[in-house]
Formats: structure tokens, C-alpha cells, sequence
């Protein structure tokens, strides 16, 4: 107070010190001052500066914050299979935004980095790799040769994607990076195989699995595409020369055994029926009824085969009546159990016919089908084609081969008990999933749930710790060999010879005990005591089922615990069309090309170099090519990694799909130096660093509604992070400080600052100081770089205002509760109505010259707004960039200049009128467009809000 005193008392030297001397004084703080944010720069030097300081540790928060609680959680592991893509950032920034937040909020956070081997996608690039560079497959190699090379693409995969998370700024705890196949990962992999079996929950058996012919390996669900298929299509399968046709149904006749009769089946899988061992028809079709307990002669094998009644057949499908191939299809299995069937397989792993086929064993599935159906057609067994037919085709995502399901023995877990526990601990709120939408199909997977087959047949991966009794093909599940032989022995005697299993276990199940063995378990470390379980599991709605719920099932089981209490997901990242981002449709973008930006000479040079690694197919290089010189015919500006962390914080992620424009990582940019240019204009208009003690009834209106909106500012952000909805906070970030702060608030602060008034100057100086100065520890979890080097540069102009520290991270996260009486929701309302008098003036005035000086009248019937017109003239004046805005009360205004034939009238409210003169015919003309297209666009909004209050009231 004694310094605004003395303020007041010397309001004229006041004056010139702080705005005549400006020229001179602030001329020189801004010497050090770049023109324009360099992202590049700040980029360079502030990730040192953080590492430096350790402020990743889970150990290092503020020490007047002790009693806060830890925040802990885990980076979803990329996999090495290459290169981070916009996916991944999405997921890092999520994760660092949130990090950043409770470390300011004085929580401890724990962010624990890591990488997964990814069983099969990795030996697949590797193999492509392999093939494309030194023209050798897999095979060619010894196992161990083979295992080496991808440990080599690991250690290279690795440090490129600790650079480009480094790039993004995220700030994950390096030095506890884990690999889902390292020593101390291996381990607690072997342990929970070992406990699961010891506890009755695994256990080799022979169940259908989704099997990759080209890999020879079984597949998991989340690995198998169903291709919608509209009529006949050609398609690509490994292992062909000549495309595959599908999307084609047959229909096959099946003589009645001692009848004329015969019964047509429609089926698009031909190559099957040498496995046919009968038909199935629906209870009730009255169509068939008379055949069920009767034979049909099969017309390949030549033997009799039933026709059987079960319910499960659909009598509106194809002819309603089904070919029972028991090896080779789920549905048909499990008819055949009901009806003692037999089970005969006709192709194996290779995807060959095998030898029960007689004229066919050896021949690929698909060469079968066309040799078989020119056979059919030629004995007449071939009923007709419908060429139009719409199906459903499994292809492996890894491959692009078609999937067959085979009866196979592998390693399976029983989930049935385990999935009762995870629908409990939702329905008992111990999980809370966000966005609630999913929690439905949590229940309906889990309730439907099979058991999980964890075999893979690789050679990169977890080797199972299983071992065959050579003598007796019984199976040891042991930790060791050493284990293993122990045990044997001792029930079979000290000749026993074992042979460890050569299959691998599924990714799935080695990345589903990440959350307890990234901090030590199966031993009761501190790490396991102090974080577990972890505050959150932030990933992907598309791994949900495949990864989420078997992280909490099998948490619950080995550890009696939930391995998480919060589970975030977010949506898909498609691109601007709405398309998924993915190698085949060619419209992946990687970080570094927005934050570095990128010309098209090296966007396609890129792909052609992956294309060489083996990493692209030909297919998906032409499709890149295409979409490059598509989208970015002129390359990608350079962003900065601020940019685009804010433009992907910036969509509701929630959505099941989330659709990226680069155009809006420009916008971001745009905004970065917007923030910049503030700054400077703070620096040249505010002269000294004081402070000013309880001086808010000493503020100009116009500085205590921008500290008002500050104030709401601050409180929706929080909401919204704590929430999740980071759209809410950055729209209202951007919304204060690009519209109400530098639009309407900087421009208003030149009247202020011109006028001899030293109350007025130094209201301003105090209120852009503290605006600025919150705002960027608000906006510092989405732009890290820039507020930390734009903070630390005004820190050093204004230590009184500004905190002394190193990195924001130090720093407090602004809370409501401390900018509370800052709000005044009168005053709020009031300059609600002068914004949006300028927004009409600028709406009317638009595309035209200021130079032809044009008139704004603004007419009122209502004394109130009159006043408030008056009172905030200049604000209207500097803002909308008319210097001639007469205000009139209506009832005062002369009539005869109402009856001025070259006045526009525009009807702001029922009370307030716009009157434009302007001495331009083009420009009149032009005045005429902006009203009538601000009315249609006015119009269009009050449809669409009626409509909206319409359905929300139906609603309630």
C-alpha cells in the first residue's frame, strides 16, 4: 500500500518514468530478447536442464509439499519393432502432461520407462530386414545367430526412441528403464508362469487357436483383422504368386443316401469339405425336418455322413443347411461334441492339404479350392457361385495371411475365475474406468471370456519354462532346468532325460505383469511397498481387453492386489480425413517431422529407405508416396514440440477416434509466439518490478476483468485435469490468453499506458505481470519448453514478480482457491457486452481499410449500457481499430441523421444499433456482405441451439 501511495503522490514523475523513459530503458531489456520464439533452441538446452536437475526422480518434489501423495504410473512399452509414430506421442504426451501436473502439485511422481520385444511383430521386421538386405530368411540362420541380430535391432530401435520421447519432452525416470525381456523381467516372467501352474491355472491342452500359416505360429485375437469383403476380391496372400479370390459363396449338393433327393449347402470354404463328417440343420426349419437322423452321401470322399439337429444353425444363412468341419471351425467342434462326431483335419500348419486328401495332399489350401471346384463342376456336384457375396475374412495384421483356426496343444491359462475377480473390482468402484463407456465391454468380454493360449511358435521371446519327459511326453513346469531336473528325478530317476519346450510365450502375457515387475516383484522390494499399486494406467481404448484386463487379472492373482486404481483411455489417432493412421493406408506421420518439420524430397526419401529395410511393403511405399504429394506438396513447417503436444491435448481424446490436422500444429505455433510477443510488450511497456499489496480497488475495470478471468481460468483448468479433459483446459488457456488477454486486454493497456494517469499505468503494470506470470505456470504442462525459457527470461527482467527458480517443474501448479477473490462475475458480465460490440464491429468492418476512417455509431436505449459504452471507449477503440465510434443514446440521437441515406444500420441487440458511415462505394458494398453473412451465420447458430436446448430437455 505505501508503495502505491507513493505512486499516487507522484503521479506526473510517475508518468515519465514509465512511459517517456520506456524508449530508452526498455528498448535496452529487450536487447537480450529474441524477435520470435525459437523452438529449436529452447529444445536443445532445456532437456539437459531437467535431467541435470533430476527432476524426473520419483524422489525429487518441492520439500514444503511432503504430505502430498505420490502419483505413480508406467509408459505403455513401444514396441522395437521401429520407430515412434503420432500414436505413441499422443499416449507420451498424455502421460507428461499429467506427470507435470501433479509434480507442481507437489505430489512425488513416479514414470517408469520401458521398451517391449513384441514377439511377433519384432521377428517379422527383422526377417523383412534380413530379406531385403542380404536376401536370407530365417531359416537360414541358427536360432541363436537369428536372436543375436534382433538384439542388435533392439539396441538400435532403443536409442532413437528414447530420443524422440526426449524430443517430445517427456519426462519419464530414465533410470528405471526396463526391457520386457531383460534379466530381472525374464525372471518374474518365469515366476508367474510357475505360480499359475502351482495354482491349478494353466495347463497344456489341445483348443482351437488363430494360426498364421507364413508364421507358423499361433496368433492372438488383437493380431487377427476381420476384412469386410463385398463380392468377389483379389487379394494378396503370402505364398501365392497370383492374387486369391474371395467374397464368393458355392453351393455344393450332397445326395440323400437311398433317395433322388439331394440337400445344398453353401459354404465359401470349399478346400474344407475333405473334413466334412456331416450336415447340420436347424430343430424347427420344416424345410428339412424329414432328413435329420438320415445319411447324405459325401461328395468327395464317397462315405456316408448324418444329418443332424442342432440349434445353433441359422436357418436364414445361405440354405440353412451347415457342413460340419470340426477341425477347422469353432461352431462346427462344438456341434460335433454334442453329436459324437469325429474330427478329421485336413490342413496343417504350412497351410497344405494333408494326406487324407487324396489328389490334393501337399497342394496350398487355395490352389485346392480352385482345382476342387473345377472337379465339383465337372461331376456336377457344383450347384452355382454367388459372386456377390459380403463376408467377413480373418487376416493376420502381422502377415496379411489368411488365418485359419486349428486344433492345436499349447499352454492356455483359465481365465473364468480371474475375470469374475476384474468385473468385481469395477462393480465394487476398487477400478474406475474412464470414459465410462467402456465399462460394458469390460463385463461382456470378461463374462465371455476363454481360456488364453500364451504359446507362440517363435524363436524371439520369453522361452517357456516348461519340460518334456522325452520317455513319456509328460510336462515339468520348473523355474530352471536345474529346477526341472530336480523334480524329475525324483519321480522318474536320475536317467531322465527332459527337452524345454521350443515355443515362446505370448507378448501379452510378459507385458500383463509390467505393473508389479517394473518395481521388483515377485521379491517385496521398497519399490513394490511404496508404489504399488499404481495411481494409473493411461493407454489406448483398442488394448483394453488384450492388455488392461489381463495387467488386472493377473495382478489380482499374483499379487492379491489391483495393479492400478484408475484406468485413462484414449481414442485412435486417425487422420484429418478421419482415416486411421497405419503403414498400409501410407498416411503415418512420425513427431519429428512436425516438431523439426520435414520438405516432400525427404518425407518420401524416408519411406523409401524404410521400403529398402524391409520395414514397407511396395504396396505401402507407393501408398505413402501417394499421400505425401497428396497432404504435404510442400513438406512440413517446423512446429516445435510445444505445438504439437498442444494440438494433441488440444482433442477430446476420450472419442473412440481422434482426427489430426498438421494445420492445427501450425495454429499452435502460431499461438507460441503470440505468448512470445506478450511478453515483449510487457518488457517495453512495464518499467519497474514492484509489488502491490491489496491495490485491487485501485484497478481499472478493465484490469479487474482480465484478473477475474484469471481467476476462472485457473479454476477450470484444474477441474479439467483433474477430470481428464484436457480439450476443456487448453480451450480455456487459449481462450484467456489469446482472445481475452492479447486481443482485448494488451490492446486495451495502450490507452492506459498513453494517458498521463499513474494510477491507471501502474494497474496495468501490476495486472500484466501477474497475468502473465500465472498463465504460463497454467500453460506449462502442455508447453514445457517455451514457458520454461520464456519464464526464466522474465524472471531475470522482474524477480519481484516472478519466481526465482530454475525449471517451472519447482514451481506450484496456480489453485483456485488462492485467485478465489479475484473473480467478480458482475464486472464479467458487463464487459461480456463490450466484447461483444467489438466483435460486431469487427464482424461489420471486415476486408475493409481503416484508412478510409470509417464511423461506427453505436446506439443504445439502455442508460446503463450507455455509461459502460462510454466509460470503456478506448477498449472499443483499440480493440476493433475504428477511431471514430460515437455513442448515442437513442432517444438523444438527431433525426435527421437517422434519415442518412448512406448509413448501414446493423442490429446488434433489441436495444443496441451499429450505424456505419463510410465515404467508399466498394466499401459500403462490401459492409452489406459482412451483416448479411454475420445474420445467416447468427441465424444458424440460434437454429443449432434450439436444437440443442430441444434435445437436452427431451433428455432430462
Amino acid at each position: 500500500m505505501q508503495r502505491l501511495s507513493d505512486c499516487l503522490a507522484i503521479r506526473t514523475n510517475f508518468y515519465w518514468r514509465c512511459y517517456c523513459t520506456v524508449k530508452l530503458d526498455n528498448n535496452q531489456r529487450l536487447a537480450d530478447f529474441p524477435a520470435i520464439y525459437k523452438a529449436k533452441d529452447a529444445e536443445q538446452k532445456w532437456y539437459n536442464i531437467w535431467q541435470q536437475n533430476k527432476y524426473f526422480a520419483s524422489s525429487k518434489r518441492r520439500t514444503s509439499n511432503n504430505n502430498k501423495d505420490s502419483f505413480n504410473m508406467i509408459l505403455p512399452p513401444p514396441n522395437i519393432t521401429g520407430v515412434l509414430h503420432l500414436g505413441h506421442a499422443l499416449t507420451a504426451t498424455i502421460q507428461d502432461v499429467l506427470a507435470r501436473w501433479y509434480r507442481m502439485r507437489g505430489c512425488s511422481v513416479l514414470w517408469i520407462p520401458g521398451l517391449d520385444h513384441a514377439g511377433i511383430a519384432t521377428q517379422i521386421i527383422v526377417e523383412k530386414h534380413l530379406r531385403h538386405t542380404r536376401d536370407l530368411s530365417r531359416l537360414d540362420l541358427s536360432r541363436e545367430e537369428f536372436t543375436s541380430l534382433v538384439w542388435q535391432w533392439k539396441a538400435q530401435k532403443a536409442e532413437t526412441i528414447r530420443d524422440q520421447l526426449k524430443m517430445l519432452g517427456a519426462t519419464l525416470d530414465w533410470d528405471r528403464e526396463y526391457f520386457t525381456i531383460d534379466e530381472q523381467h525374464s525372471a518374474a516372467v518365469k515366476e508367474a508362469f510357475v505360480r499359475l501352474h502351482e495354482r491349478g491355472l494353466l495347463y497344456r491342452g489341445c483348443d482351437f487357436v488363430n494360426w498364421s500359416p507364413s508364421l507358423r505360429s499361433t496368433i492372438s485375437d488383437i493380431e487377427v483383422e476381420n476384412v469386410a469383403i463385398q463380392g468377389s476380391t483379389k487379394l494378396h496372400v503370402p505364398g501365392y504368386k497370383s492374387k486369391v479370390m474371395f467374397g464368393r459363396m458355392m453351393k455344393l449338393a450332397f445326395p440323400v443316401e437311398d433317395s433322388e433327393e439331394e440337400l445344398i449347402v453353401a459354404t465359401t470354404r470349399p478346400e474344407t469339405m475333405f473334413g466334412d463328417v456331416a450336415l447340420a440343420v436347424h430343430p424347427d426349419d420344416e424345410r428339412y425336418a424329414r432328413y435329420i437322423g438320415r445319411c447324405v452321401m459325401h461328395p468327395v470322399r464317397n462315405v456316408p455322413i448324418p444329418v443332424v439337429a442342432d440349434s445353433v444353425v441359422k436357418k436364414e444363412f445361405g440354405t440353412g443347411v451347415l457342413k460340419i468341419t470340426p477341425a477347422h471351425d469353432r461352431t462346427d467342434y462344438d456341434i460335433a461334441k454334442r453329436h459324437n462326431l469325429p474330427v478329421i483335419g485336413v490342413i496343417n500348419e504350412d497351410g497344405n492339404m494333408m494326406d487324407i486328401c487324396k489328389g490334393f495332399e501337399g497342394l496350398p489350401r487355395f490352389k485346392t479350392r480352385e482345382k476342387l471346384l473345377h472337379e465339383l463342376s465337372v461331376r456336377g456336384v457344383l450347384r452355382g457361385v454367388d459372386n456377390n457375396h459380403t463376408m467377413m475374412l480373418p487376416r493376420c495384421s502381422r502377415s496379411q495371411d489368411i488365418v485359419e483356426q486349428i486344433l492345436k496343444e499349447q499352454w492356455f491359462v483359465k481365465c473364468d475365475e480371474m475375470a469374475k475377480s476384474a468385473i468385481e473390482v469395477l462393480e465394487n468402484g476398487s477400478l474406475r474406468i474412464d470414459p465410462s463407456v467402456h465399462k460394458q465391454h469390460w463385463r461382456d468380454w470378461l463374462d465371455n471370456i476363454r481360456d488364453w493360449c500364451v504359446s507362440r511358435q517363435l524363436w524371439w521371446g520369453h522361452s517357456i519354462p516348461a519340460y518334456s519327459v522325452v520317455h513319456d511326453g509328460s510336462w515339468i513346469v520348473a523355474r530352471s532346468e536345474e529346477e526341472a531336473y530336480s523334480i524329475a528325478r525324483k519321480k522318474y530317476g536320475v536317467d531322465v532325460k527332459l527337452r524345454q519346450d521350443d515355443d515362446v510365450l505370448d507378448t501379452w502375457f510378459s507385458s500383463a505383469i509390467v505393473p508389479f515387475a517394473t518395481l521388483g516383484w515377485p521379491k517385496d522390494t521398497q519399490d513394490m511397498a511404496k508404489y504399488y499399486p499404481l495411481s494409473l494406467m493411461e493407454t489406448g481404448h483398442d488394448i483394453l481387453m488384450f492388455w488392461v484386463a489381463r495387467m488386472v487379472m493377473l495382478g489380482l492373482e499374483l499379487t492379491q492386489r489391483l495393479p492400478f486404481k484408475e484406468v485413462f483411455l484414449h481414442g485412435v489417432l486417425c487422420d484429418a480425413h478421419g482415416k486411421k493412421m497405419s503403414k498400409s493406408s501410407g498416411n503415418v506421420i512420425s513427431p519429428e517431422h512436425i516438431i523439426n518439420g520435414c520438405s516432400l524430397e525427404e518425407l518420401d526419401a524416408q519411406a523409401r529407405c524404410s521400403h529398402e529395410a524391409g520395414i514397407l511393403s511396395a504396396n505401402e511405399l507407393h501408398r505413402t508416396l501417394r499421400v505425401n504429394a497428396k497432404s504435404y506438396p510442400d513438406g512440413i513447417v517446423d512446429c516445435g514440440a510445444d505445438a504439437l503436444r498442444m494440438t494433441l491435448c488440444g482433442h477430446d481424446i476420450k472419442n473412440h477416434n481422434i482426427s489430426f490436422d498438421i494445420a492445427d500444429c501450425r495454429t499452435n505455433k502460431h499461438f507460441c509466439n503470440k505468448i512470445w510477443q506478450a511478453s515483449k510488450y510487457m518488457l517495453l511497456m512495464v518499467n519497474e518490478d514492484q509489488e502491490v499489496n491489496g491495490g485491487m480497488d485501485n484497478l481499472s475495470n478493465l484490469d479487474r476483468w482480465i484478473l477475474s478471468r484469471l481467476s476462472r481460468t485457473v479454476e477450470t483448468m484444474n477441474t479439467a485435469f483433474a477430470e481428464r479433459n484436457f480439450y476443456k483446459a487448453v480451450f480455456a488457456i487459449r481462450q484467456f490468453l489469446h482472445y481475452e488477454f492479447c486481443d482485448f486486454y494488451l490492446e486495451g493497456t495502450k490507452f492506459g499506458f498513453k494517458d498521463a494517469d499513474a494510477i491507471v499505468a501502474f494497474g496495468h503494470s501490476y495486472t500484466l505481470k501477474k497475468c502473465l506470470e500465472v498463465s504460463l505456470r497454467l500453460l506449462a504442462p502442455f508447453m514445457p519448453y517455451l514457458v520454461d525459457d520464456l519464464y526464466t527470461r522474465l524472471a531475470r527482467k522482474f524477480p519481484v514478480s516472478f519466481l526465482q527458480v530454475s525449471s517451472l517443474l519447482e514451481a506450484e501448479y496456480p489453485e483456485y482457491e488462492e485467485f478465489e477473490n479475484l473473480k467478480d462475475i458482475s464486472l464479467e458480465e458487463n464487459m461480456q457486452k463490450i466484447i461483444d460490440v467489438i466483435n460486431a464491429i469487427r464482424s461489420c468492418t471486415t476486408n475493409v481499410s481503416k484508412k478510409l476512417n470509417p464511423e461506427v455509431s453505436i446506439l443504445t436505449e439502455n442508460s446503463q449500457d450507455y455509461d459502460l459504452y462510454k466509460d470503456n471507449i478506448n477498449l472499443i477503440k483499440g480493440v476493433s481499430r475504428i477511431w471514430n465510434v460515437p455513442i448515442h443514446l437513442a432517444k438523444n440521437y438527431e433525426t435527421a441523421r437517422k434519415d442518412n441515406c448512406d448509413e448501414i444500420q446493423h442490429v446488434h441487440t433489441d436495444d443496441c444499433l451499429l450505424l456505419i458511415n463510410i465515404a467508399d462505394a466498394s466499401a459500403i458494398e462490401q459492409i452489406k456482405r459482412n451483416i448479411k453473412r454475420k445474420q445467416c451465420s447468427d441465424s444458424r447458430i440460434s437454429e443449432i441451439s434450439q436444437k440443442s436446448e430441444k434435445l437436452i430437455q427431451q433428455e432430462i
